[in-house]
């Protein structure tokens, strides 16, 4: 059956909505459970729709250059069909990669140093103080808001002294980001949630996070770390811009990557 955005968005409602309305014990079947549901009718949405293999590794790789070294490990937390995970493999000790869903088409030719851990989306089992990085893109806009601070607090678990998370997640100013955008004003799709650097900040530091910054730039020129209160500063200013402004601005490319809401932050203690 061929792709249809509509029968995408309808699924995806469907399943979300499960997810909004289910306790934290559900959530630990769920999680899997919808994912899996959702890639086994729509397996090309896991390879991405709209933007090329090269495309996806190379804005990525730019965020991630300055923290990479074949001394350390990471941990890839929504590995996807680990494009991205068999790349660090090249700069890192070591990767770990966990994702829900085990139908998704991964991608061939498993390094060595790769480990895939299918898990419920909640509960995962790392040593503490085992990992030099935590990477999560696209991940937090899909998780219920409850489960947000129990998850930062195992990534500052399993990361040792100094290490640091790096969190990328789609900016409530420039969205819906999820098919919902097509079809309704608020994220009503697999995005349970979308930030701002104001609320991912304070989720951080309330959970043994500091020294946080928000990167602002391109995949061609690079990204460059500024204190994540001129990111919160701005999102203030950008609120004060007119609603039907506001909306038209959303879909300008350059609004769109300043608030593409990226963060690095160190563990505390």
């Amino acid at each position: 059956m061929s792709y249809s955005k509509y029968e995408h968005f309808k699924l995806e409602k469907e399943l979300a909505d499960k997810l909004r309305q289910s306790t934290l014990d559900e959530r630990r079947v769920l999680y899997r459970q919808v994912y899996t549901d959702f890639f086994t009718r729509f397996p090309e949405v896991g390879e991405g729709l709209n933007i090329s293999k090269t495309d996806r590794l190379a804005w990525q790789l730019k965020l991630m250059k300055p923290l990479l070294n074949k001394e350390k490990t990471v941990l890839e937390i929504g590995a996807g069909d680990c494009l991205v995970s068999k790349e660090l493999c090249k700069h890192f000790k070591k990767v770990i990669g966990y994702e829900v869903a085990d139908s998704i088409p991964f991608i061939e030719g498993k390094p060595e140093n790769f480990e895939l851990k299918i898990f419920n989306g909640f509960d995962m089992h790392e040593q503490p103080g085992s990992v030099d990085i935590v990477y999560s893109n696209q991940v937090f806009e899909h998780l219920h808001p409850d489960d947000t601070a129990p998850l930062l607090r195992n990534y500052h678990t399993y990361l040792r002294k100094g290490g640091k998370v790096v969190i990328i997640t789609p900016h409530i100013a420039t969205g819906p980001h999820d098919v919902s955008r097509d079809f309704t004003k608020t994220p009503e799709g697999f995005h349970l949630k979308e930030y701002t650097y104001s609320e991912m900040s304070s989720l951080l530091k309330a959970n043994g996070f500091h020294k946080i910054k928000g990167y602002i730039g391109y995949s061609k020129i690079g990204y460059y770390g500024v204190p994540v209160a001129l990111m919160s500063f701005a999102e203030k200013m950008y609120n004060l811009i007119p609603g039907a402004l506001r909306r038209k601005l959303k879909n300008n490319s350059v609004v769109f990557n300043f608030f593409g809401l990226k963060i690095i932050a160190e563990k505390k203690n």
